[in-house]
C-alpha cells in the first residue's frame, strides 16, 4: 500500500507526525527539484535516511571529519584501502580500528538528524509512502523518534532577520500666531497650562494630510532631493524581430532534455542507491532482447547467403538492423566475430570485453539447414525455399 501527494498540500512535519502515531514501517520518498530523500521507519521511528545526490558514506565521512572523529590522514587512508578492497566503509573503519563502532553509530545517527533537517526546510516537491514489514538499517542504529527530530529543528532555525528601522517622523514645526491687538493684562496663569486646539490663524492654513509632501504639478519641474517625485516608464517591448529566435532556443533545449532522458532512463526508472540490483536486471534484460533481435538478423542473412555476414553492419546496410543497434544498452559497441556456422557477440568497453555479457550463437541446434536448398537450377521457376526460425 502507498499514500502520496505534494508538499503544497500537506506540509512535511505533518506526514512525519501522521507516520509516526500510526506506528508505520516503511520508506518515505520526497522528491524535490534538485534531489530525492529517503526515509526508513520501523514501527514509525526513523532508522536511515539516504539521498540520491550524496551517498551515505560521503555524508558519514564528511561527519567523522568536522566532528573531530577521525583525523584527516586516517580517513584518507581509510578511503584508499576501501577503494582498493571493496565492500562498506563503515566496515572497513570498524575492522581496521580507525573507530569504535559506538562512537560510528553515533556519527551515522548525526548524519541522518542533519540530513533530516534539512529535508524539513522543503516547501515544494512530491512524496510517496511504501508501506511494508521491514526495513533495511544499521544494526544497533538507535532510532530517532519524529518529536525528537522536529523539536531540534525548531532549536537549530537561524534567527529570523531583524526588521529594518523606520525612518524618524517628522518633527513638527511651530508656526507662530499672527500679532494680537493689545489687550489688558490677563491675571497671573500658572507656569504650565494646556493649550486648546483652537481656530488657525488667518494668514496660516491649517496642513492637511494630502499636502504634507508637496508634488509639483504635472507639467513642472519635478522637485530635488527627497521631494523628487517618480516616473514610471513602460518596459520597452522586445523587437519582433527576436521573437522566433527564444522559439527556436526553447524548441532546442527541449529536445536536447529529452535526449538526455532517454539516455539515463535507467537511473530515472530505478533513481535509489539500494536498487543497483534491479537495475543490473533491467539492463540485462534489455541486452538479451538486442542480442534476440541481432540474431534473428544474422540466421535471416544466413538463410540468404548461406554464411553469417562478415560484419553487424552488413545487417545494417540490408535494412535488417539499425544503426542504434551495434551499440548495447549502456552505450558500448558490439564486438562480433563470424565463424562458419557460428557467431560470438559481446559488448566492449576500453578496449576490453565485458566479462558475462557475451553470447554465442550457431546454426545447429535452432533449425536444420543444407545451403543446397538456397541453389536452384537455371531451368526452375519455382521460388525458392525459406526456413524462418
Amino acid at each position: 500500500m502507498s499514500v502520496e501527494g505534494t508538499l503544497d498540500l500537506f506540509k512535511l512535519p505533518e506526514i512525519l507526525q501522521l507516520i509516526s502515531q500510526q506506528r508505520k514501517t516503511g520508506i518515505l520518498t520526497v522528491q524535490g527539484q534538485q534531489d530525492i530523500v529517503a526515509i526508513s521507519f520501523l514501527n514509525g521511528r526513523i532508522v536511515a535516511a539516504d539521498a540520491l545526490n550524496q551517498t551515505l558514506e560521503e555524508g558519514l565521512a564528511q561527519i567523522l571529519h568536522k566532528e573531530g572523529m577521525i583525523s584527516a590522514p586516517d580517513l584518507a587512508r581509510a578511503a584508499s584501502e576501501h577503494q582498493a578492497a571493496g565492500g562498506r566503509l563503515i566496515d572497513l573503519l570498524v575492522e581496521r580500528r580507525y573507530i569504535e563502532r559506538s562512537r560510528l553509530l553515533e556519527a551515522l545517527r548525526l548524519q541522518t538528524s542533519r540530513l533530516l533537517e534539512q529535508l524539513l526546510r522543503w516547501s515544494q516537491g512530491d512524496f510517496k509512502f511504501y508501506s511494508g514489514d521491514e526495513v533495511s538499517y544499521e544494526e544497533g542504529f538507535e532510532p530517532i523518534s519524529v518529536e525528537e527530530l522536529l523539536i531540534h529543528a525548531v532549536q537549530n532555525l537561524p534567527p529570523a532577520p531583524r526588521p529594518a528601522a523606520a525612518a524618524p517622523a517628522p518633527r513638527p514645526v511651530a508656526v507662530a500666531p499672527a500679532p494680537q491687538p493689545a489687550a489688558e493684562p490677563a491675571p497671573m496663569a500658572p507656569a504650565l497650562r494646556p493649550v486648546s486646539p483652537g481656530p488657525w490663524p488667518a494668514a496660516v492654513a491649517k496642513p492637511s494630510p494630502a499636502a504634507a509632501v508637496p508634488f509639483p504639478p504635472a507639467d513642472e519641474e519635478p522637485l530635488p532631493g527627497a521631494f523628487r517625485k517618480m516616473k514610471v516608464e513602460p518596459r520597452p517591448a522586445a523587437p519582433p524581430s527576436l521573437a522566433w529566435v527564444g522559439r527556436l532556443l526553447a524548441a532546442a533545449l527541449a529536445v536536447l532534455a529529452f535526449a538526455a532522458l532517454l539516455r539515463v532512463s535507467d537511473v530515472l526508472v530505478l533513481p535509489f542507491p539500494w536498487q543497483e540490483r534491479e537495475r543490473g536486471d533491467l539492463i540485462r534484460e534489455r541486452r538479451s532482447a538486442l542480442y534476440l533481435k541481432i540474431d534473428h538478423a544474422a540466421k535471416t542473412w544466413f538463410l540468404l547467403k548461406g554464411s553469417f555476414p562478415d560484419r553487424l553492419e552488413d545487417l545494417v546496410a540490408a535494412g535488417l538492423l539499425a544503426a542504434a543497434d551495434l551499440r548495447d544498452p549502456q552505450g558500448h559497441p558490439l564486438l562480433y566475430v563470424a565463424r562458419e556456422d557460428s557467431y560470438t557477440l559481446e559488448p566492449v568497453e576500453n578496449g576490453k570485453p565485458i566479462l558475462g555479457a557475451e553470447t554465442s550463437e550457431a546454426i545447429t541446434g535452432n533449425f536444420l539447414l543444407d545451403p543446397e536448398f538456397l541453389k536452384l537450377s537455371g531451368e526452375s521457376t519455382a521460388p525458392p525455399l525459406v526456413l524462418l526460425d
